[in-house]
C-alpha cells in the first residue's frame, strides 16, 4: 500500500515537473515567435531592441524555479539553431546552458537576499524591478561573452557595445512583463492560490 501511494506522489511530481517546463519551453517560443514577425525590432543577428523572451524566461524561473531555466534553456537553444544553423550545435548548447544557468543562480540568490519565500507569498514590486535589473545585466553580458569566447559571428568583436545593446533589449523586454506583474501583483492572492492547486 505504502509503495503504491508512493509511486503514484512520485508519478504525481513527475507529471507537474514536465508540465512547467513544457510551459516554460511554449512561452518563451510564442514571443520568440511573436518577435521574428517584426522585423523592425531586430538590432542584429542576435540583438534585438525589445527581446520580450527573456521577460519570460525571467518569471519563468521565478515562477517554475529550476524547471523554469530547463524549459526556457531548451528554447533557447532551439530558437539559436533555427537563427543561425551554420553555427555548430555544441557550441549553442553551452551558450544555452550558461545563460539559463546564470538566470537561476541570480533569481535564486536574489531570492534568498530578499528572503521572499519560494512560494512567492511575500515578493514586493521593488524586488521585482531589481531582479529584474540584475538578470538584465547579466544575462546581457554574459550572452555576448561566451558567443564571443566561442568565436561566433561578428559579436566577437565590440564585446562591451554588444553587451550593452543585448542588456538593453533584454531590460525592455523584461519591463514589459514587470509592467504586467503590477497588475497581477494586485490580484496575487488569487494567483498564488490558482499556482499552489495547481502543483498540488
Amino acid at each position: 500500500m505504502y509503495n503504491r501511494c508512493y509511486k503514484k506522489e512520485v508519478s504525481i511530481k513527475t507529471k507537474n515537473i514536465l508540465i512547467e517546463i513544457a510551459i516554460s519551453f511554449a512561452l518563451y517560443w510564442i514571443f520568440a515567435a511573436f518577435i521574428y514577425f517584426v522585423p523592425e525590432l531586430k538590432n542584429g543577428l542576435y540583438n534585438y531592441y525589445l527581446f520580450l523572451p527573456a521577460g519570460v524566461k525571467f518569471f519563468a524561473v521565478l515562477i517554475f524555479g529550476w524547471r523554469g531555466a530547463v524549459g526556457t534553456g531548451l528554447a533557447i537553444f532551439s530558437r539559436l539553431i533555427l537563427t543561425d544553423p551554420l553555427v555548430p550545435w555544441y557550441s549553442w548548447i553551452i551558450v544555452s546552458i550558461a545563460s539559463s544557468l546564470a538566470m537561476f543562480l541570480v533569481v535564486e540568490w536574489g531570492l534568498r537576499l530578499f528572503k521572499v519565500e519560494r512560494n512567492l507569498s511575500n515578493l514586493k514590486y521593488y524586488q521585482i524591478v531589481v531582479l529584474a535589473t540584475v538578470t538584465s545585466v547579466v544575462n546581457g553580458f554574459l550572452f555576448v561573452y561566451v558567443v564571443a569566447s566561442l568565436g561566433i559571428g561578428q559579436v566577437s568583436t565590440e564585446i562591451f557595445h554588444n553587451g550593452i545593446v543585448v542588456t538593453m533589449g533584454n531590460f525592455a523586454g523584461n519591463a514589459v512583463f514587470v509592467c504586467t506583474a503590477v497588475i497581477l501583483l494586485r490580484q496575487k492572492t488569487v494567483i498564488l492560490d490558482y499556482v499552489n492547486r495547481f502543483r498540488h
